[in-house]
């Protein structure tokens, strides 16, 4: 063979053996990602943050769609913004804003997000911007955000207070930030072209999660792996979701003495402990009135609910109405509020729905007349009285299990009393109630092995029949009638620790921190519902919902180191995904076989 053919061979065998181009040299990463991460949370998060929190994302009775959207569409022109002060400085793989929407059911969905790269393996880091709605507090400014120092964890922590700093803006925030860093860290080398990595950001979370529909739609964009960033590092199991509401039909007969004309919290979702209860009581004799709004602060604080411990919620009295037969009793809320922890808020504040309701029932028949309002009170009082996992009748109302277990089973949140509703005028009133439930409340038994919803997205719970007998053993006052309906939202979801995609995370969390990721079973409701290749995680290091914390509550707050933390995991865990998409398609790609040379003397 002629020394150019020589020549031929040895560079043919040259190109096989090298994944390059030949203008471009082997990419060796800066390192600077994580710096660049960290340099972020420390000098621009509060800043960013700031305006996410200013933004008015809830939704609620003050607040119109239209005013929502708005506010969310000036999230995502920030966002749309800082991607493009970011790619200014990215030489080869840009940032791709992108988003979805969809009428379903004459209902507009709609996600937004990020990405970068293209290849075929997809990972996502998936939050969202809605929040619950602000609640009302002396001094609390849901929507400035504000530095603190809170006791975390047995010492003092810097954190970061107002609504969405930790459900979600906070971390919605800190996944951007993780993309951008690694999408910084990797900018022109070969191994991003393996994946496709991006930001989701939902805008109905809080009410009806847009994620499931937007898979649902695009099945071509479900991500490998995903990452739903809007909880605790990390969910192996979410419990079944259950919404009943409990009516008690209007009467004909007038009522006389001291009643209770109204009980009523602030219009909100079923998912929020209320700010507040009120209450209005009435009479026929403005004598009657007084001597009971002159007792009343007495009988309060010396009444003796089901459980003598019991922390009570405070009683403010107005009596500036008795003039106009007016007495206004109301009650405050403080702790969680978060309708899937209603034990955290019982051990460490009051749900002033509960306190209210329990008390004036107790007053039946010594101070107040009976009317439907009371019935229905009392109807609370003896189903659950103040507690939270059915302790009044175990047999229908209590369960747990090996994923759900003992002190972590079935909880009922009684959070929204509504009197004299408009859209039903036979109606006096309804109590909506948060059923978080344990395997054992559902039709389906689940088989120890099977991830994913239990028994599938069609799948009840058995409380149809567990209400209706509930119904029947009360000891209802003839002439009122209780009615329910309930509806299950979703079924329990199950991730086993040793799955593909729990494992993921958990490699990530340990190389981190040197220890295994918790295995938490909550009863929050994420976008991981119902989707194997999502879970749960991050952003909090504790399943403590209430102080300081305040999960869906006044004065809520993110705890900035663990933040910072998650930063470092979902950083891991992306750059594990890239290396390991990389190793992966080096392995399948075809071998090249040297062809035998035969030497030509010639």
């Amino acid at each position: 063979m002629s020394g150019f053919g020589i020549r031929l061979v040895f560079l043919v065998l040259l190109g096989f053996a090298c994944t390059c181009t030949p203008t471009e040299e082997p990419f060796e990463p800066s390192g600077d990602g994580l710096e660049r991460l960290q340099h972020y949370i420390d000098e621009q998060l509060f800043d960013d943050l700031s305006k996410f929190v200013a933004a008015q994302t809830y939704r609620g009775a003050d607040l119109s769609e239209a005013q929502v959207v708005a506010n969310l569409q000036k999230i995502q022109e920030e966002v749309r913004l800082q991607v493009e002060q970011f790619n200014e400085e990215q030489k080869v793989h840009k940032l791709v804003p992108f988003e979805w929407k969809k009428s379903i059911d004459g209902r507009e969905y709609w996600l937004f997000g990020v990405r970068v790269g293209s290849g075929p393996h997809r990972v996502a880091l998936s939050s969202h911007l809605d929040t619950v709605p602000p609640g009302t507090l002396a001094g609390w400014e849901p929507f400035k955000l504000v530095k603190e120092q809170r006791t975390y964890f047995g010492k003092e922590q810097e954190f970061y207070v107002g609504r969405g700093s930790i459900d979600d803006k906070g971390p919605a925030l800190i996944a951007f930030n993780v993309l951008k860093a690694v999408a910084r860290q990797y900018d022109g080398d070969a191994r991003l072209d393996g994946v496709t990595l991006e930001v989701l950001f939902d805008t109905s979370e809080e009410t009806d999660m847009a994620m499931p529909y937007y898979l649902e739609d695009k099945p071509e964009e479900n991500p490998d792996l995903g990452v739903i960033f809007d909880a605790m590092w990390c969910i192996r199991a979410e419990k079944g979701l259950e919404r009943p509401v409990f009516t008690i039909k209007r009467g004909t007969t007038a009522p006389t003495g001291v009643w209770i004309e109204s009980l009523d919290t602030p219009q909100g979702p079923a998912n929020q402990i209320p700010d507040s209860a009120t209450a209005v009581i009435r009479s026929d004799s403005p004598e009657a009135l007084q001597r009971f709004a002159q007792q009343v602060e007495a009988l309060y604080q010396n009444h003796v609910f089901d459980d003598p411990a019991y922390r009570r919620a405070q009683l403010r009295v107005d009596a500036s109405g008795l003039t106009n037969n007016r007495l206004v009793l109301e009650t405050r809320v403080s702790g969680a509020q978060h309708g899937s922890a209603p034990d955290e808020n019982r051990e460490e504040g009051a749900n002033p729905l509960i306190s209210l309701a329990n008390f004036l029932s107790a007053q039946v028949g010594t101070h107040l007349a009976r009317n439907e309002i009371s019935e229905l009170s009392r109807f609370i009082t003896w189903s659950w009285g103040t507690q939270v996992f059915g302790e009044h009748h175990p047999d229908l109302l209590l369960r747990n299990d090996e994923v759900f277990t003992a002190g972590n089973g079935t909880t009922y949140a009684v959070t929204r009393f509504y009197t004299n509703p408009a859209s039903a005028p036979d109606v006096a009133a309804r109590v909506a109630i948060d059923i978080r439930y344990a395997l054992g409340h559902h039709s389906v038994a689940w088989d120890g092995k099977t991830e994913g919803l239990v028994g599938g997205k069609a799948s009840k719970s058995v409380f149809q029949d567990t209400f209706a007998t509930l119904l029947q053993q009360f000891p209802a006052e003839a002439g009122y009638t209780v009615g329910f309906q309930t509806a299950t939202s979703f079924p329990p979801d199950v991730r086993l620790p040793e799955g593909n995609t729990f494992r993921r995370v958990n490699r990530a969390f340990e190389q981190v921190l040197d220890e295994q990721c918790p295995r938490r079973a909550i009863g929050g409701g994420t976008d991981a519902k119902g989707n194997t290749n999502l879970i749960a995680a991050g952003a909090l290091f504790s399943e403590k919902m209430g102080p300081p914390i305040n999960y869906h509550g006044i004065n809520e707050g993110a705890p900035v180191e663990d933040l910072r933390k998650s930063a470092n995991i979902l950083y891991r865990l992306l750059t594990d995904e890239v290396e390991g998409a990389a190793k992966k398609a080096s392995t399948v790609r075809p071998l090249f076989t040297p062809m035998r040379i035969t030497p030509d003397f010639h």
